[in-house]
């Protein structure tokens, strides 16, 4: 061994070293002892899998049986007991997540948050979800809302049970849980309803591009379904220009994409492998820690249903029983019209037509503020729904980042919502829940007055069915797609549509149904209904896939699961087209924009798998194609508009395909156009790409774009990191079946994910296989809290219950009632 020509140093060793030593050593062994310490401490909340629970409210005994991933399979004598199990058994795992929850849908996070949770409590008390849940169960019948109220005695158990061990983010913010109300479970489902609602903020949105542009030059811009005619109200409306002041600018960040989307798709028997109907499901939701499904099976007589539930509401939501399945889209429905007001002289009301004058309303509401004196609320109301003025003053006074308008004097704006009408969600669930064939279940739907939602439903004889639920409003004139002058004639609602006119289908001949959140109905009778259907490239690709399919061996389960997985987009291909079309004069006016174009895009196919560089490069290019077209007339408003994405691009999507629009350049000797777009577009994106993925492995689209689940401690410096899950990289897009939706004003952020993937199998209910993004529990250091992580980013689903786990037991866990008391 050679030795080294430069002799060693040896330093010499001070005295106290080997106590420095032992201090560090000491120092470490503390910390893991104290993070060892802090996990035991924590776990001590997580619930029984196995033993015996004696639990005051019950009538008899429950058995509980756990399978893989810690789901439920729950019998009991009674629906009572068994409702009273199922709130007990999800407070046991949510606790949290259902008590904030219920606080955010009821305008009640101050009491716990502070001064700091004002603007969110003020913004749904405006909005009236927790009058309208109140509304609900004054309005319900005995029987049903006995169902809200069992689920309530057993969350109530539960929180009573753990007094000295509540999950960690009590013990971390000092709060505790208040008892739980049958009402509380309705206010989540007025929550839930309320996102799956879309128009409000396009309304807004369309409000500042007039403002800006003049009104036709917004009509050209506004998102509305291409396939439809223009709004009826279209060249009625007046020219908004000018009509606002300066209002404050959104971060372009906080402009984010709503996130109520989803796909399923239903095959007959005839296009099936053993005979049996088939049905593919994913809705689309924020990803959170935890997010809100949770897997279960409820047993009881006159009840038998499994799939999962929402946290803190009781029954099934998403599932089957013995005879049926359903899943559950947003159908993109307008249900929230807004009306300008101006007010009289004296501020007291509203001007109408031919000089007619009606009262502002007031009432009060008091905010409890921790830390701080009760906040007094007061909301004023007309005629035409909630004057949101305050809400919409700054982008930091309402919780969903909605455009911020500032009204000159005397302007108000009021929104008006199917609030009004008393929610009967409870009974539409429990119908669905215990129906035995279609008709029944597309019945139920009548009951289900807030949410408009396209439920697609199929049987064990292998017939499949679409209904759409909800209540629309009867409108006068104009067709609510717009800010409606309250001053003018004709303007307002006459009602809501009576159930039996909402749209459904059974059996078409096309032996298939597909619902992703596109029109589903002819122009005509799609006009009255809304304008804001989401782009169709979902449903094309399942088109894509079921048509191919034709010809080949007969539908079987896992081909479905294999296209709940499919990332290949129609929507980049629309792109592709219209580059490669215009390619010969990109060449010769820019060659370096063609050398880009050559490089990234022209030999990709639209998939967008996790390693794709061209993907990666397609998500930076269409906000620069946007920018390129609209951002000299748009200005500072560019961002807001594309805050509407994926609706926001149709515009520019239909000018790609069709080369027609207004606003493509151009000079007097011709040049210009798509091609001088696009050679603009293609520069940005290069340089925006260099500069995010400057490493050559780096560039692929799972480097770009990060899933995040976030928990509500996002954003402290120390928990924040220890509660959230991620990130994570992931592929896919908007246009994709399995989706990855990211807002062009956050395109690293992934914003809408498959929140449960699950395929039915009517002819084999052992067969259906879902799973969830995380996992059942929301206990920081429970094993089940993101054990589905790896599988559901895998595409991997496992068995659901039914007649018990699908699987190996964790354990068994029995619920026994109190003795009775000695006389």
């Amino acid at each position: 061994m050679k030795r080294s020509l430069v002799p060693a140093f040896q330093p010499r060793r001070p005295a106290w070293r080997p106590w420095l030593l032992v201090a560090l050593v000491l120092l470490v062994v503390g910390a893991l002892l104290a993070t060892a310490s802090f996990a035991w401490f924590a776990r001590r909340a997580e619930p029984l899998y196995a033993g015996t629970l004696v639990l005051p409210g019950l009538a008899a005994p429950v058995r509980v049986a756990y399978g893989p991933h810690a789901v439920p399979s729950i019998q009991a004598a009674s629906v009572d007991d068994l409702l009273f199990a199922q709130g007990y058994l999800v407070a046991a795992e949510r606790l949290w997540q259902m008590d904030l929850l219920r606080r955010l849908a009821g305008g009640r996070l101050a009491e716990v948050f502070g001064p700091a949770a004002l603007g969110t409590d003020r913004y749904f008390r405006t909005i009236g979800l927790p009058r309208a849940a109140a509304a609900a169960l004054a309005a319900l019948e005995p029987e049903y809302r006995r169902l809200l109220e069992r689920y309530a005695d057993g969350v109530n158990a539960y929180r009573a049970q753990a007094t000295r061990r509540l999950p960690l983010e009590y013990v971390l913010s000092g709060v505790r849980p208040a008892p739980w109300r049958a009402a509380d479970s309705l206010v989540i489902g007025e929550y839930m309803a309320w996102i799956n609602a879309m128009n409000l903020r396009e309304e807004l949105v369309f409000l500042r591009l007039a403002n800006r542009l003049g009104t036709p030059a917004a009509l050209e811009l506004f998102p509305t379904d291409q396939g439809l005619p223009a709004p009826a109200d279209a060249r009625d409306l007046p020219d908004y220009r000018n009509l606002l002041g300066s209002a404050p600018a959104a971060p372009a960040a906080a402009l984010m994409s709503p996130a109520a989307a989803s796909n399923a798709w239903a095959v007959t028997g005839e296009r099936t492998a053993d005979g049996g109907a088939l049905l593919a499901n994913d809705p689309h939701l924020l990803p959170a820690m935890p997010m809100v499904w949770y897997e279960l099976e409820l047993q009881a007589p006159g009840l038998h249903v499994a799939g999962v539930a929402l946290a803190g509401v009781p029954l099934v939501l998403i599932g089957h029983n013995a005879d049926l399945a359903w899943g559950i889209t947003a159908s993109a429905a307008d249900v929230q019209d807004l009306f300008l007001e101006r007010a009289t002289p004296d501020g007291r009301g509203v001007q109408r037509p031919s000089g007619a004058v009606a009262p502002i309303d007031e009432r009060e509401e008091r905010i409890a503020v921790a830390g701080g004196e009760p906040e007094r609320l007061v909301i004023r109301s007309t005629s035409h729904g909630v004057l949101v003025d305050e809400l919409l003053a700054a982008p930091e006074t309402n919780p969903e980042g909605l455009p911020a308008l500032a009204l000159p004097p005397g302007l108000h704006v009021a929104l008006r919502t199917v609030l009004d009408a008393p929610e009967r969600a409870i009974v539409a669930f429990w119908r669905l829940n215990t129906a035995t064939d279609i008709a029944a279940a597309r019945a139920a739907t009548a009951d289900l007055l807030h949410a408009p939602l396209n439920l697609l439903i199929v049987d064990r004889e292998g017939h499949i069915a679409w209904q759409m639920s909800g209540r629309y409003p009867v409108r006068g004139r104009g067709s609510g797609a717009f800010p409606a002058p309250a001053w003018e004639a004709g303007y307002g609602w006459h009602g809501l549509t009576p159930a039996a006119s909402n749209p459904g289908q059974v059996d078409p001949s096309s032996q298939r149904l597909i619902s992703a959140n596109q029109r589903m109905l002819p122009p005509a009778a799609a006009a009255r209904l809304g304008h804001g259907w989401l782009p169709p490239f979902r449903a094309q690709r399942i088109t894509e896939l079921l048509d191919a399919a034709a010809t080949g061996p007969l539908l079987t389960a896992d081909d479905l699961q294999r296209m709940q997985r499919d990332r290949n987009s129609p929507q980049a291909r629309l792109y592709l087209d219209s580059l490669r079309r215009h390619l010969p004069e990109i060449a010769r006016s820019d060659p370096a924009a063609a050398r880009i174009a050559a490089e990234f895009l022209l030999d990709w196919d639209g998939d967008c798998a996790d390693h794709s560089r061209p993907a990666a490069f397609f998500a930076l290019l269409r906000p620069a194609l946007y920018q390129a077209l609209y951002g000299e007339a748009l200005g500072p408003e560019l961002w807001l508009l594309m805050s509407l994405a994926p609706l926001s691009y149709g515009p520019l999507e239909e000018a790609l395909a069709s080369d027609v629009s207004s606003f493509w350049p151009g000079r007097p000797d011709g040049a210009g156009g798509p091609a001088a777009v696009w050679a603009r577009a293609l520069h940005a994106t290069a340089a925006a790409f260099a500069d995010r993925l400057p490493h050559r492995r780096d560039q692929r689209l799972d480097r770009l774009r990060r899933l995040t689940f976030r928990h509500a401690f996002d954003g402290q410096p120390l928990l924040g990191p220890l509660f959230n899950v991620g990130p994570i990289g992931r592929g896919g897009d908007s246009g994709t079946i399995d989706v990855a939706n990211a807002s062009p004003n956050w395109p690293r952020e992934v914003g809408s994910i498959p929140a449960v993937r699950v395929v039915f199998v009517p002819g084999d209910w052992g067969a259906t296989r879902g799973s969830l993004p995380l996992g059942q529990s929301g206990h920081r250091f429970s094993p089940y809290r993101r054990d589905q992580l790896d599988d559901w980013l895998a595409g991997v689903s496992h068995a659901w219950p039914w007649n018990g786990p699908a699987g190996d037991l964790i354990g068994t866990l029995r619920l026994l009632p109190a003795p009775a008391a000695a006389d």
